[in-house]
């Protein structure tokens, strides 16, 4: 019964977890926009890409719940691509009937699309919408982001735009993906994920298991060791890569070297951090403790974004190369 009302809880704060999550992005102000009035877009980047051009679909279905940029963009949010592909299959084909939709554009990304929920691909809606007499446009980001970038941008008739976009981001990145090699090796890691609810104060605390974003987009590449499984001493089933924690003062057996938090939760973790430091001579010695190694405004990133990346992993580096 405990597990269940664990998972349970897990289910209903996930949605609303990483809305506080950091994001060094900014979007296109309103009145800067150009909206398609007879568009849907399914994906993440060709919508991300629209925004820095200034130009947005009337519709899109993106993750805009694990998307803090995202909630600045203009544009009727449609769920994320889950819903339209897979939950309510019914939501696309309704708009092309009810309110004038002509177009459809999708993003075909690398698989998995999303490593929380594996199965979900922004294709699927091709199936969907096929037989409903409207022009479906496939904007290919699985051979790369540039591409991705140049095809969206020559899609929306800003061609030279998206080529100096891909140019800026392809130099950007290549320079932030090389800084990653100059963080020392060797390291372990404990990362938690954090929300606080706005009516009750209550906050909820989740570990993020290995193999998840955290690890896969720099946890990996900086050869450091996701040690955050160590909390899950129940053995919960993850949701969505995460489970519940219930006992922080596992952090002593996980022995971690640095301590990852995000969410709307950090301030009250860094506060029950600073008290188990006082009650526990163990906790104290911990390396991310003692080091000063908690990192509380990190983004968290899955691949949403295109034009900010680099400034992530920039932010990343700077603060592993100063863990001792």
């Amino acid at each position: 019964m405990k597990k269940l009302r664990f998972m349970f809880v897990l289910m209903m704060v996930f949605a609303l977890l990483f809305t506080s999550c950091v994001s060094t992005g900014s979007s296109a102000k309103n009145n800067d926009v150009t909206v398609l009035e007879d568009t849907v877009y399914v994906g993440d980047r060709i919508l991300d890409v629209s925004n820095s051009l200034g130009i947005m679909p009337k519709f899109a279905a993106a993750r805009y719940g694990q998307w803090p940029k995202s909630k600045n963009f203009q544009t009727g949010r449609l769920g994320c691509p889950n819903r339209v592909t897979r939950k309510m299959k019914d939501v696309v084909p309704k708009l092309i009937a009810e309110k004038g939709v002509k177009k459809v554009v999708v993003e075909k990304a690398t698989m998995p699309y999303c490593l929380l929920m594996k199965p979900v691909n922004p294709m699927d809606i091709i199936g969907i919408v096929k037989d409903k007499n409207v022009e479906i446009t496939v904007i290919d980001f699985s051979k790369s982001n540039k591409n991705g970038i140049i095809e969206m941008a020559k899609y929306l008739g800003k061609e030279a735009e998206g080529v100096a976009l891909a140019d800026k981001y392809e130099k950007e990145m290549a320079k932030a993906e090389a800084s990653m090699k100059d963080v020392k090796k060797g390291k372990k890691v404990a990362v938690l994920h954090t929300f606080v609810n706005p009516k009750t104060g209550r906050l909820f605390l989740f570990g993020e298991s290995k193999g998840f974003y955290t690890d896969t987009i720099f946890l990996n590449k900086f050869g450091a060791k996701n040690v955050t499984d160590v909390l899950n001493k129940d053995k919960e089933e993850l949701f969505k890569g995460n489970f519940t924690v219930t006992d922080l003062a596992l952090l002593t057996e996980a022995n971690p070297d640095v301590i990852i938090v995000y969410g709307s939760g950090a301030k009250n973790v860094k506060e029950k951090l600073a008290e188990l430091k006082k009650q526990t001579p163990k906790f104290a010695e911990i390396p991310a403790i003692k080091n000063k190694a908690v990192a509380y405004d990190l983004p968290f990133y899955i691949g949403c974004d295109i034009e900010d990346a680099p400034k992530m992993i920039e932010k990343w580096v700077k603060f592993f190369k100063k863990v001792k």
